[in-house]
């Protein structure tokens, strides 16, 4: 199955001279809750509040394990009360009821601690944070299925002026992932869902972060490919391209309102590079109230 990409005038014209294609940052996209899955923090909380109870106890849980913390402390803060160690290890272990007093206090400040963190607050800041630095860190090459969709030629064609160009999925350049389990690097069908419930943070993994949009976006058709900015070319500042190969482009389909002028230029660039011999160009016509594509010979 071919996948297309819709271009502006102005990208069309770049692509045709470079074979570049730019990789958008998310938060430059036009859904702004691209990278921002529906979370539920208050849930996420209590998930991890007991991991971090489980982590105090191993603390706090027995008297050795408060005196060691109370020497790590002394060790590493030279702001933190020295304490005759030794000395009151030796105490403790001769007088049984003292130990127990300490452990109740622990127990008591075990309890506090957890309720100081406000960790429903803490993890929504770090989530925000995380996504944030995500969003600056990668972009996408978005694609479709469907290149006769009159929304998407007025959304992204320039208002049906530019073109589409026709890709090759099949080919390596979309199949890189590093691991097994890599999330990018690779193409991925977009999921569309109605409004879920929010999901603790727990629940959460890289395709419904990466790959998830409302179903009010179903008609885009997507499929996209996201790749670290930092394997890319710094453009300009805040514009990252990546070459692609000359034999993942299929064809040139011209929109119904290009004008002679962009065929004609880019007939020439695609012309003067022979390892774009293999290209066919196509143009999208209005018929019976809806646009086909349809192949068209060299002249104009």
């Amino acid at each position: 199955m071919p996948l297309f990409k819709y271009m502006s005038v102005e990208a069309a014209a770049l692509f045709a001279r470079t074979q570049r294609v730019r990789f958008t940052q998310p938060f430059e996209l036009n859904d702004p809750f691209e990278f921002r899955p529906m979370l539920d923090f208050e849930g996420t909380a209590d998930d991890f509040r007991d991991i971090i109870d489980a982590k105090i106890n191993e603390r706090f849980g027995t008297v050795d394990g408060v005196l060691a913390m109370i020497e790590e402390q002394m060790s590493t803060d030279p702001t933190f009360p020295k304490f005759p160690i030794q000395i009151f290890r030796t105490v403790l272990e001769g007088n049984p009821a003292m130990r127990q007093q300490l452990m109740e206090e622990m127990k008591r400040h075990k309890a506090e601690l957890i309720e100081s963190i406000r960790i429903a607050g803490l993890l929504e800041g770090q989530w925000e944070k995380f996504r944030q630095a995500a969003g600056e860190a990668v972009g996408i090459f978005s694609l479709t299925e469907d290149p006769a969709n009159t929304l998407m030629w007025s959304h992204y064609g320039s208002q049906h002026c530019g073109v589409a160009v026709e890709f090759d999925e099949a080919h390596p350049w979309f199949h890189q992932r590093v691991t097994t389990n890599d999330d990018l690097r690779h193409l991925v069908q977009v999921c569309y869902v109605e409004n879920t419930p929010p999901r603790r943070w727990t629940q959460v993994n890289g395709v419904d972060m990466l790959y998830t949009k409302n179903a009010a976006w179903a008609y885009e058709r997507e499929w996209r490919i996201i790749r670290p900015l930092k394997d890319g070319t710094q453009a300009r500042p805040g514009i990252f391209c990546f070459d692609v190969p000359h034999d993942v482009v299929r064809s040139i389909i011209f929109g119904c309102r290009a004008t002679p002028e962009l065929e004609r230029d880019i007939r020439a660039l695609v012309a003067a590079n022979p390892r774009l011999s293999h290209m066919r160009f196509k143009r999208a016509k209005l018929a019976g109230g809806k646009i086909e594509i349809v192949d068209c010979d060299a002249r104009l």
